[in-house]
């Protein structure tokens, strides 16, 4: 779910990506974006072949994961970067989106999505097509990189706390939302851990792709 007005940002199609969501107006750095909402589902049920178009499921709890509204534009159609203009905040067991930096118009949304090392046995399963200088081919992350967002992602939980849902139901919306996060706190992590991806190598907690 976007929390920022439909005048900045639209959903358009990407040469070798699927769909992804492009800013129609500048956003400033810290803006909360939107959160991820869809059906909570228990992960250990789920077919991941079902996924081979596109990567949906985000993680909520070491045994839920949420899937998204696919008939709807959301924070599914952000593609991955190995350099993100934006990043994952867990807030009241939520997560959102937020803008790393200040992103201009006409540039793609993306963010990391942070997938767990491979085993190094087969070629990368998540081919990166981000483009970007710092690309490396991979969605997925060097095991010591992993190792550095797990206990990120830790520390944000606790602080967050408990997140009520059902089994079955979509997973609904916070009576409020904060409207920026201090971008500055995940800007040098954001970095180290988004650009060091290693070709050699849903993650539960990865994101959303726009196939």
């Amino acid at each position: 779910m976007f929390l920022i007005s439909k005048d900045y940002w639209e959903v358009r199609e990407t040469k070798e990506k699927g769909r992804g969501v492009f800013a129609k107006k500048g956003i400033a750095a810290g803006t909360v974006v939107g959160d991820y909402l869809g059906r909570v589902i228990k992960t250990a049920e789920y077919d991941l072949d079902r996924d081979k178009e596109g990567l949906y499921l985000m993680y909520l709890t070491d045994e839920a994961s949420i899937y998204p509204d696919l008939k709807k534009p959301g924070l599914h159609l952000f593609n991955h970067s190995c350099e993100p203009n934006c990043w994952i905040h867990t807030y009241e067991g939520h997560t959102l989106f937020f803008a790393l930096r200040k992103i201009e118009p006409g540039e793609e949304l993306t963010i990391s999505y942070l997938f767990a090392p491979e085993d190094g046995t087969k070629p990368t399963a998540h081919v990166c097509k981000c483009g970007s200088k710092k690309c490396s081919g991979t969605m997925h992350l060097s095991k010591e990189k992993y190792e550095a967002w797990q206990e990120q992602q830790a520390r944000e939980k606790k602080k967050a706390g408990v997140v009520r849902f059902t089994f079955g139901k979509n997973l609904p919306r916070l009576k409020s939302y904060p409207k920026r996060i201090e971008s500055g706190d995940y800007a040098a992590f954001s970095s180290s851990v988004a650009s060091s991806a290693t070709g050699a190598s849903a993650s539960a907690s990865g994101s959303a792709s726009s196939a």
